[in-house]
């Protein structure tokens, strides 16, 4: 389905299902490896094709910066849990069910190499 903002996704969909990536080296503020680990999660959520609504989010509040990935149903936090090697956690406070996965910049580049390349919107300006 879509993706929609975080705030709107948890207004609506209060009891989702949590898949949360632990970044690992993304110690900063706006750090580009957390930035580059959402955009990646984001890539591989859209091609499992998910049934319902998600959403993402940086979420610092754990202490260690971190990618959350919520969806309305259960059987699409499955998917995406069981292509990132997810395992089930209580650690998480609100939520249907959760899952957690470390991230590091090595996975993060596998990931992103395994993924089909972005499309570029617009119309396509050949050469002579």
């Amino acid at each position: 389905m879509s993706k929609v903002p975080w705030h709107v996704f948890r207004n609506d969909h209060p009891r989702a299902h949590l898949v949360a990536a632990s970044i690992e080296a993304a110690d900063l503020v706006g750090s580009p490896d957390l930035k580059a680990a959402k955009t990646i999660l984001e890539r591989l959520v859209k091609t499992l094709g998910p049934t319902g609504d998600y959403a993402t989010s940086i979420v610092r509040e754990t202490g260690e910066p971190e990618v959350h990935l919520a969806f309305e149903n259960e059987p699409d936090a499955r998917k995406l849990a069981d292509s990132v090697k997810a395992v089930r956690t209580d650690r998480y406070h609100g939520w249907a069910s959760q899952r957690a996965f470390a991230l590091g910049a090595a996975s993060v580049d596998a990931l992103a190499s395994g993924l089909p390349l972005l499309r570029r919107r617009g119309p396509q300006t050949g050469g002579h």
